[in-house]
């Protein structure tokens, strides 16, 4: 609490401009220039419109999507040594532990006859070894063993250690739990040389959850610098959201931070959020750290990664925190901070700081619950599994997944290909054609978002004109409500609770239908 007091502080003293891999660093045009980074944070829309255009007269563009930091996977949920499955900018990789006890990652597919690696598995000397025919890999995705070839001098030689049957290696990274991966193997001292986006204010271990969501990286970043869509598409989902509750969002103050990225800061956009001050940071290349910031000054705290996995979707990376309001704050309306942000922030405030809330008071379950949790690990992973099964249940999350999936696979083209109408630059903000019709202040940070990517070869997977997923069934509602393969199947927790529920239906039906055996 005293660190995450000091944060508070730090974002306060700042008066906008806090440092720039912090989640409430979110807003720099407030200031001329951007302290960390030196860069300006005056730039207009007009100005990126610029930059986009000169890009695409040229046909080129100096950013490169492959050259940076993409988180791919809380330690938490990697399954021993592996190997695990892992696809990144559309790429077949594979995670694994080496025997010093190094994460790597490889391509996916083995230089012999294509078979999937992650199928495989580490061996006693510590290297990835493929299911198929035994082939073993070292680290650095040299081939070190080839079964077949021993006593063959020849084979031997053409095989083992040679460029041909050695695999892609990628650099890896872990940062607060966090493994990231950097998508481009011929530049290590680059890699080196960097540092993923990370928010400050979250501690050494995050609580994080992983959810792999159908439609393209594009437009889950517009919707996430879009907070005026909530109290119309979660309508109920939490408590406040409502369209009568919404409200006209004041104008949006926007900071270009080059090739690092953007920031915003803008007011509330429900009247349950007046007063309410946002800062967001678009951390390049897929990060929105967002947070909350309420009169007497607690926050609300959330860090987004987008992962373009491949078109059409991305794994969604996510935690939150929170800072208590200052000592001696005093605040009737409890800074704002009521219903839904109550609810998102898992903190139902009873006094001013952290120290005066009130634990909730534990009934004889829940204490013997956690003495068995303490005992017997597993208790606390079933816990902690049925928590998250509950969350999934939530509407939020399949509210977005219907919207984004169709604007993706059906909107998008359908302006692209001039069906519906043609792309057009906006009015108000200016910038390269845009399919949408981008002209109140809420959309300010949208449209100044398609600005920067544009000037950047259009995203992940290539120009705007370009990127909307058009995969067969993608907006079909096996593939939207896929709960297994979109988290369950990587999260440990939600398996032992699976297995838990299963186990017990199985128990209770037994003893509920008599036997017919005599």
């Amino acid at each position: 609490a005293s660190a995450n007091r000091g944060a508070a502080s730090r974002m306060q003293r700042s008066s906008w401009v806090a440092p720039a891999t912090a989640v409430g660093a979110m807003a720099g045009a407030a200031a001329p220039r951007n302290r960390r980074c030196g860069i300006s944070t005056g730039a207009t829309v007009q100005e990126m419109a610029t930059e986009a255009s000169s890009s695409s007269r040229s046909g080129t563009t100096s950013y490169s999507w492959e050259k940076q930091w993409y988180p791919v996977m809380p330690l938490s949920m990697l399954q021993g040594d592996g190997p695990e499955p892992l696809k990144l900018l559309g790429r077949d990789m594979v995670l694994w532990r080496d025997g010093s006890g190094e994460w790597r990652c490889n391509d996916g597919i083995c230089s012999h006859r294509l078979a999937p690696l992650a199928r495989g598995r580490v061996n006693q000397d510590g290297q990835l070894m493929c299911r198929y025919h035994g082939w073993c890999f070292n680290g650095d995705g040299s081939c070190a063993k080839v079964p077949m070839a021993e006593g063959d001098k020849e084979a031997e030689e053409r095989l083992l250690g040679k460029p041909c049957s050695k695999l892609a290696s990628y650099p890896t990274k872990i940062v607060k739990g966090l493994l990231f991966v950097w998508p481009h193997a011929d530049s290590p001292d680059e890699a080196e040389g960097s540092e993923p986006f990370m928010a400050e204010e979250l501690g050494d271990s995050p609580n994080w959850g992983v959810f792999d969501a159908p439609a393209s990286w594009r437009v889950w970043m517009e919707q996430s610098w879009d907070p005026s869509h909530a109290p119309f598409l979660h309508e109920f989902a939490l408590p406040n959201f409502a369209p009568e509750h919404a409200m006209a969002m004041e104008e949006f103050k926007v900071g270009n931070l080059g090739d690092a990225g953007l920031t915003a800061e803008h007011g509330g956009y429900m009247k349950s959020n007046k007063g309410m001050k946002a800062l967001r940071r678009f951390g390049a290349p897929c990060a929105n750290s967002t947070s909350y910031v309420y009169p007497d000054g607690r926050t609300v705290g959330f860090s987004f990664y987008f992962v373009p996995t491949e078109p059409g979707k991305v794994r969604q990376i996510t935690t939150s925190y929170f800072v208590p309001a200052p000592a001696g704050a005093e605040d009737k309306n409890q800074g704002g901070l009521t219903g839904n942000q109550l609810q998102m922030s898992k903190v139902v405030l009873k006094g001013r700081t952290l120290a005066k809330v009130k634990g909730p008071r534990k009934g004889l379950v829940t204490l013997a619950l956690d003495a068995a949790s303490k005992k017997w690990p597993r208790v606390g992973s079933i816990r902690r599994g049925l928590k998250v099964l509950k969350l999934l249940q939530g509407r939020l999350g399949d509210q977005d997944n219907v919207v984004l999936t169709f604007q993706d696979s059906v909107g998008l083209p359908a302006v692209q290909s001039g069906s519906l109408r043609k792309p057009k630059p906006s009015e108000r903000y200016g910038g390269p054609a845009s399919e949408y019709l981008l002209e109140t202040h809420a959309d300010a940070f949208v449209s100044r978002f398609d600005a920067w990517i544009a000037a950047r070869g259009g995203g992940p997977f290539g120009p705007l004109a370009e990127g909307a997923s058009t995969a067969e069934g993608s907006s079909s509602e096996h593939r939207l409500f896929d709960r297994w393969t979109a988290h369950t199947c990587f999260s440990k927790d939600a398996q032992a609770a699976l297995s838990f529920l299963s186990g017990t239906a199985d128990r209770l039906e037994s003893c509920a239908i008599p036997s017919i055996d005599r």
